[in-house]
């Protein structure tokens, strides 16, 4: 299965969902094939998933998708049990597993390439829908279905290592200015002034 492909078919069933990315090779992939002001590109390793529950818990009626890595989730299994406990309805994270950091030059092997398996972790920390998608058919069934139902959603997709996002020419913003979009984007379609101060 190639990450690519999925994130593809993602973006065509996506409408005003709020997406947070992790900083990896998806990340790169996303901000190319979906241009909308709900995405936030976070920039660092180990994040997406803890903004994006914060997210789901301040905005219950919005979907949010959070898309994170192998390498994201192992830096951060803090956030395993606190979603195990909190279950917001609203929130599906895609973990795109590759078994490897690819986002180094050196892409080496993360523990999943071994024995250890995210969605037995997660649904030992109370994450009752985990689950594991092996392959591209499955992924357009239980992945596209996942954005439909009202249920906490931790589907690791086991893909390819790929580096096409070393191929895709990188945004012409930068990950300050997506911050101020996003924020621009919630407060328009929440009705809301957000007020936060910041310097990017």
């Amino acid at each position: 299965m190639i990450r690519y492909e999925c994130l593809e078919l993602l973006a065509s069933n996506m409408s005003n969902q709020l997406v947070v990315t992790s900083q990896s090779g998806q990340r790169i992939e996303w901000s190319h094939l979906s241009r909308h002001e709900g995405n936030l590109l976070v920039g660092m390793m180990g994040c997406a998933i803890g903004v994006a529950t914060g997210l789901a818990l301040a905005l219950p009626h919005r979907k949010v998708i959070a898309l994170d890595s192998d390498g994201s989730v192992l830096l951060s299994l803090f956030n395993l049990p606190t979603l195990g406990n909190l279950r917001p309805k609203n929130l599906v994270i895609y973990v795109f597993d590759n078994g490897v950091y690819s986002g180094s030059r050196i892409s080496y092997p993360t523990a999943t390439s071994g024995n250890t398996d995210l969605a037995a972790m997660a649904r030992g920390a109370g994450i009752k829908n985990a689950q594991t998608i092996r392959d591209f058919a499955d992924f357009k069934i239980k992945g596209i279905e996942a954005l439909t139902r009202n249920e906490l959603g931790f589907l690791v997709c086991k893909v390819e290592e790929s580096l096409v996002h070393r191929e895709i020419a990188r945004p012409n913003t930068d990950l300050a200015e997506n911050k101020y979009t996003f924020v621009r984007y919630l407060e328009r379609t929440e009705e809301k002034i957000i007020p936060f101060i910041g310097r990017g």
